[in-house]
């Protein structure tokens, strides 16, 4: 039985560790401590490839359940998921920006609204880069990443699997997901927007996920080799923390291939951790845990809050604003996780209602925003 037919609480660990290191990154970098937590972006890499293992996972369960995959379902659970969390951030910020303390351009609006944010971000340019960017909706580009890969990867599942040998079939696609971006992020273009925002250039980062969990879910049953997952998942994670500390853009290795190392380094973590030893145990302690469960919320209301809690309306610097910042957006993720994320995930609405309820959403508040903005 393979280790994602049940709950894996240090994958939940994981998704805690990661979004610590983003957020306390945006949070010092806010309060005038940016060296402190130099690297603390890479979190989001390893976002990318924990989703690209799972979803993956996910999808190739329901095939070998069912014979097949509901493109429609698989995508109405992802709306269920995504969007009424993101919604209702997107929402919140065109408010806060028509009367109050934040300031969203409509179009920066509509891109989150529509998970587009990354392709905004290129076509505007870079006189607009920074300015979206670093406004109250930015870190949305990575989220439009991670959808926009969904419909592409539940797509090639299917497709692929009406043939013969569909995992290996899969597995050279993958592996050319990940030496063609790679290719083309050194030769293609020197501009740092594209580099870092494109779906396809960051698409490396995914298709390592799909690649670990093709190798997961094809072995036999075995026993678990805890002395060896405890030290592929410690080195993974000492890895991860240095990264997390240290790394920087100079030079940009990270977006010449160097993601992609990344990338291994996480699904080479994620493999240990299934093994479910020590380290295991450990990453998966309720704090981590219950921080990764409200990842998802973390991640998309931190930097509104730090955006209002700014060090000129607080009168606050240092560690002690990191600390409101830290305090009041997980006091607010958990709220939104509550009332929001999951009570709607867990509707067992049929895809078509899913799908008119929420493109009904986004279209009135895509309206919305190009009305009071």
């Amino acid at each position: 039985m393979s280790a994602l037919d049940r709950y894996e609480p240090s994958l939940d660990g994981m998704r805690g560790v990661c979004i610590a290191a983003v957020v306390a990154f945006h949070a010092c970098a806010q309060a005038g401590l940016a060296g402190w937590v130099r690297g603390g972006f890479i979190g989001v890499s390893v976002f990318f490839t924990l989703s690209g293992f799972l979803i993956t996972s996910l999808l190739l369960r329901e095939r070998e359940s069912s014979g097949r995959i509901d493109l429609g379902r698989f995508w109405a659970r992802r709306i269920r998921r995504l969007w009424p969390a993101s919604l209702a951030v997107v929402l919140a910020v065109v408010l806060l920006s028509a009367r109050g303390p934040l300031a969203v351009r409509s179009s920066d609006a509509v891109a989150a609204t529509w998970s587009v944010t990354n392709w905004h971000v290129i076509v505007a340019g870079q006189g607009r880069l920074l300015e979206t960017i670093v406004g109250p909706l930015g870190p949305t580009w990575s989220l439009a990443v991670e959808e926009q890969f969904y419909i592409v990867l539940a797509v090639l599942l299917a497709v692929t699997f009406l043939g013969r040998n569909p995992r290996r079939v899969l597995a050279v696609v993958a592996s050319a997901g990940i030496v063609v971006p790679v290719v083309l992020a050194n030769v293609a273009t020197d501009w740092q927007p594209s580099l870092e925002f494109n779906t396809v250039l960051r698409a490396p980062e995914l298709f390592v996920g799909v690649l670990l969990a093709l190798w997961h879910t094809g072995r036999p049953a075995e026993p678990r080799r805890t002395a060896l997952g405890d030290l592929a998942a410690g080195l993974g994670l000492v890895t991860m923390m240095l990264l997390f500390l240290f790394a920087d853009y100079s030079p940009p290795w990270l977006l010449r291939g160097g993601y992609t190392a990344v990338a291994a380094v996480t699904a080479l973590t994620i493999a240990g951790l299934l093994q479910r030893g020590r380290v295991a145990r450990v990453v998966a302690t309720t704090p981590l845990r219950l921080l990764g469960v409200v990842s998802y919320s973390l991640y998309l209301v931190h930097w509104p809050v730090m955006s209002v809690l700014t060090r000129d309306r607080t009168g606050m610097h240092g560690v002690s604003l990191v600390a409101v910042h830290v305090a009041v957006a997980l006091a607010v993720a958990v709220a939104l996780h509550l009332a929001v994320e999951r009570p709607i995930r867990r509707l067992n609405a049929s895809p078509r209602r899913t799908f008119v309820v929420g493109g009904a959403a986004a279209v009135g508040l895509t309206v919305l925003s190009m009305a009071v903005l």
